[in-house]
């Protein structure tokens, strides 16, 4: 999708915004909700005005700004509804609700059907819009269950009248059927529909953001060009490292050339295991990329297992994400189910026993909260045996309260490692230690930590206290926002926040959130990071980095200071030699995402690993300077050079044979 595309869509969806904003407040007013207070309800109107009444009382706050969050997200939830609703339409899934064509009297396909089968609704054009609607949601609800809500959930009560949902598909009629297609609109949409937001934001910004001013602040999704790049010098890379004559070699045409030291430590490769993350998966570019090539890998890797069963195995093994943000979570697991679905329904053939079903969707969203029940004092007792430990699991049990505000970059596994590496004492201390829990001797085990064996309580490793807290959590979490419901799963099951942050990972691709962190994720960045707390992004590096594979991959679109300032010195020094080695560098400057004004670098970097042998002083870096050129320029040089760099090579390689 190119730049002339997606102002496409960003002109059609702020003129969406504005309508629907229009509408829905002139709805409210029909109810009696008036700006700046309540009136009495007209006849007619008093039941649905009691249950407005309901959801402005979950909104808190003050009446004004009550209505003023239904309002945004009213017209929020009705625009998402009708543009997953058209992506499904373009893709075949479900039948066309959306567009009004001539052939069916400037009616959509739906709404002729009903008029067909109904002589009476067919005289109540707006009756028959709305009950058009209606189905077609019910329809996603059925075929697509994780998308819709029930009607009557608080965002969904209200329909447009027909002038004005009129206009509205005369509006989105102007993005034209291929861009229906692609399933990154849904992404596309979500980000311009919150540029006037965003705008606000920085207007009146003054200091720290709070948590819910992040999401639209950082809402600058990565572009395809860039998306494609990461993915294939990441999950390419690896992939044609175990199988050199892959028939995928010929499809990863941007794979740039790197020689380098770096072997792989011989891991066995198999796609089950294989996992991605995007732990900043706004609405899931990174994902939508990854997915078919990863479509690919299991066709080469399994040819006995049927086609139409891959698209799920891709959803519930491979793909993972997270995002702080609730809107966000559901789109990139909206705009993946429905490219699944798609994939599965253009490959099930005539087999009668194809079905779509994948198990699992793997998008946490960190807007969470615990709730206590008691269960809280009874987990931390069980560590009181070793007050060290109790105090960790204590303060990571805090920091899991606040991620809704630190998000992805919540730390589990690494303190208690911390710990259990520190523990390394002089023998007349670890003498005197044994003494004092002698008592306990039947309790304990011998631990090698470091170069001493030191006594440690025998159920204290990593790896218990790491499941434990993943029980605990499990149990003591709950959705916020809209009620106990994400995607249409229960909280419990849905929220994986924890799993997802102690698990490790193959390959992470990323586009991390920039600029000044909120209060409590800054003070807990400052502990936790004490390298690169200086900045939202360098921290997000340190923690996908922690959280790679030996020989994993990071693949990434950040702003480029890293490369320069003084402030980022650890990072270079000693994260970016000691952790992790860049492969391939692309300077691309300004005029990189839509409605951002940073300078931005991508880059791909190696997870090092114990005995791989190599000096970072010798490792080549690839590097691509593309400042010069703006937006597709890019893009274009990047090609250009990559093309020069593959003959030189070839032609190196040729006359080295001969």
């Amino acid at each position: 999708m190119n730049r002339d595309e997606r102002s496409q869509i960003r002109e059609q969806i702020l003129a969406c915004r504005r309508l629907l904003r229009q509408e829905f407040d002139e709805l409210l007013r029909l109810h009696g909700l008036l700006p700046d207070r309540k009136v009495a309800a007209p006849p007619g109107r008093q039941e649905l005005r009691t249950t407005l009444d309901e959801a402005f009382a979950r909104e808190g706050g003050n009446y004004a700004a009550a209505r003023e969050r239904y309002l945004e997200h009213a017209a929020f939830t009705f625009l998402n509804r009708v543009l997953a609703l058209r992506v499904a339409e373009a893709n075949g899934l479900v039948m066309e609700t959306v567009p009004a064509r001539g052939e069916y009297g400037h009616r959509s396909r739906r709404e002729r059907d009903l008029a067909d089968a109904d002589p009476e609704l067919a005289g109540q054009p707006e009756n028959l819009a709305q009950e058009a609607l209606r189905q077609a949601f019910s329809e996603m609800r059925e075929r697509v269950s994780l998308l819709f809500d029930d009607d009557e959930e608080p965002y969904g009560m209200l329909l447009p009248r027909l002038p004005a949902y009129r206009e509205l598909r005369q509006t989105l009629s102007r993005v034209s059927d291929d861009l229906w297609r692609d399933f990154e609109t849904l992404g596309w949409a979500y980000q311009y529909f919150n540029s006037e937001v965003r705008d606000d934001i920085r207007h009146h910004l003054r200091r720290n953001p709070t948590p819910d001013q992040i999401p639209p602040l950082n809402q600058f999704y990565t572009v395809d060009w860039i998306v494609k790049a990461l993915v294939q010098n990441t999950i390419g890379r690896i992939w044609l490292e175990a199988h050199p004559d892959s028939f995928l070699r010929a499809k990863l045409d941007w794979l740039v050339p790197v020689q380098n030291d770096l072997a792989s430590p011989g891991r066995k490769l198999d796609l089950a295991e294989f996992k991605v993350l995007d732990p900043a998966c706004g609405s899931g570019h990174f994902l939508l990329g990854a997915f078919d090539l990863l479509l690919d890998m299991w066709r080469e890797a399994h040819p006995d297992v049927p086609e139409w069963r891959i698209p799920a195995l891709v959803l519930e093994h491979n793909l993972f994400g997270v995002d702080i943000d609730l809107r966000a979570s559901q789109i990139a697991a909206s705009a993946l189910y429905l490219k699944a679905l798609a994939t599965f329904e253009h490959s099930r053939g005539q087999d009668s026993k194809a079905v779509f079903r994948p198990r699992r969707l793997n998008i946490a969203c960190a807007d969470i909260r615990f709730t206590d029940g008691g269960r809280r004092e009874q987990f931390l007792a069980t560590f009181d045996a070793d007050r060290p430990v109790q105090k960790i699991v204590e303060e990571t049990l805090d920091a899991c309260g606040h991620a809704f505000e630190i998000g992805s970059l919540l730390r589990i596994r690494q303190p208690f490692e911390k710990l259990f590496k520190s523990r390394v004492a002089k023998p007349a201390e670890l003498e005197q230690k044994a003494k004092q829990l002698s008592f306990l001797t039947p309790e304990y085990q011998q631990l090698s930590l470091g170069d001493i064996p030191v006594s440690i309580p025998k159920d204290l490793t990593v790896e218990e206290i790491v499941v434990g807290i993943r029980d605990y959590a499990r149990q003591a979490t709950r959705a916020h926002d809209l009620g106990s419901k994400l995607f249409g799963y229960d909280a419990e099951h849905a929220l994986e926040l924890i799993d997802v942050l102690t698990d490790r990972y193959d390959v992470i691709l990323m586009n991390p959130p920039y600029g000044t962190m909120p209060v409590a994720c800054k003070e807990y960045a400052r502990d936790q990071y004490p390298r690169t707390h200086n900045y939202f992004y360098s921290a997000f590096i340190e923690q996908a980095i922690d959280l790679c594979k030996d020989d994993g991959y990071v693949g990434a679109l950040t702003a480029r200071t890293f490369m320069f300032l003084k402030s980022f010195q650890k990072l270079r020094e000693e994260i970016l030699r000691q952790d992790a080695l860049a492969e391939v560098i692309w300077d691309l400057g300004f005029n990189v995402l839509d409605e951002a004004t940073a300078r931005y670098a991508a880059f791909t970097l190696r997870q090092r690993y114990p005995q791989d042998g190599v000096d970072w002083r010798k490792h080549p870096v690839t590097f691509f300077r593309l400042t010069e050129w703006a937006w597709d320029g890019k893009r274009a040089k990047f090609e250009e050079a990559l093309s020069e760099m593959t003959r030189s090579q070839g032609k190196v390689g040729r006359d080295a044979r001969s």
